[in-house]
């Protein structure tokens, strides 16, 4: 890449690196790795295409796609990710929101409606994406719990772009949460680590060597958060309140028997677009007398 390109010559031959270095899509990450170095709109780069790449331009252009084609996520090299129809900043301090946590989101929205849930609390918030949808879309009070000090700053400045009022609160899962909230709780959120440790190696290279590690692991059966939520969250809950567990493909039966075990009811497993599990929901429940 001796000279500059224009925008149709950038488009073919960042389609053909990309190719070359094993990236799946490579056809829509060189369009969206060139509207990311022009700043053009898609349509765009069609409209002028013998337009020429300044040399800042063709500089972000050949690093981006060098980026990419060591691995790097797409979501990453931009700094931004579409969720929810929201756009929202994430950096390697956080997981990139995918569009299975959308089910997540949708089954919440769908129970405030008809469970009036106003109070939640998301566990593991990493960018936000949870609760600031949350309050963008039902106006719900909404607070986010992260270990991470680089995530929380992440969604702060989420929840400014996306106008959402957000309670931060940086723990070690619930050790620094106020007892002030114990009872609170309308319902409590979280899509925690749940890969077992073992099969970590064996994620895309996307994955297993550019998300955070801790945001992965879930520990030797994947199933570890889901315990310590359960039997540390539930006092946080009201009585009747719901908890809604993003989890993976094969762990519905596992989940639902965890929360079952802790005394939840009205247990409910939802699957994704791909007609794979991938929400647990279920009712905290307890007699008067207790």
């Amino acid at each position: 890449m001796k000279h500059n390109n224009t925008i149709s010559q950038a488009m073919q031959q960042g389609k053909q690196y990309l190719k070359e270095n094993g990236i799946d899509t490579y056809a829509l990450d060189s369009q969206l790795l060139l509207q990311y170095a022009t700043g053009l709109k898609r349509v765009q780069l069609f409209t002028h295409d013998s337009q020429v790449l300044t040399d800042a331009e063709q500089a972000l252009w050949e690093d981006s796609l060098h980026q990419r084609a060591m691995g790097k996520p797409l979501q990453y090299i931009t700094g931004h990710c579409e969720f929810m129809g929201l756009d929202f900043l994430v950096d390697s301090s956080t997981l990139i929101p995918r569009g299975d946590t959308e089910v997540l989101v949708e089954a919440v929205l769908e129970y405030q409606k008809k469970e009036n849930l106003h109070t939640i609390l998301d566990m593991g918030t990493g960018s936000g994406c949870i609760p600031i949808s949350l309050v963008h879309y039902a106006n719900m009070k909404a607070y986010g719990v992260d270990i991470s000090a680089e995530a929380l700053a992440v969604a702060q400045k989420n929840a400014q772009r996306n106008c959402a009022n957000v309670t931060w609160i940086q723990s070690d899962l619930f050790s620094n949460v106020p007892t002030h909230l114990h009872g609170t709780l309308d319902a409590l959120l979280s899509n925690p680590p749940y890969i077992p440790t073992k099969d970590i190696e064996g994620l895309m290279r996307e994955v297993k060597h550019y998300e955070p590690y801790t945001a992965l692991d879930g520990g030797e059966d994947g199933l570890d958060f889901y315990r310590k939520i359960i039997r540390d969250g539930s006092v946080f809950l009201r009585n009747k309140g719901w908890i809604f567990f993003e989890i993976g493909y094969h762990q519905g039966k596992d989940v639902s028997d965890l929360l079952q075990q802790a005394g939840f009811i009205d247990i409910e497993v939802r699957k994704d677009l791909a007609g794979l599990d991938r929400v647990v929901l279920a009712r905290k429940y307890m007699n008067e007398v207790e």
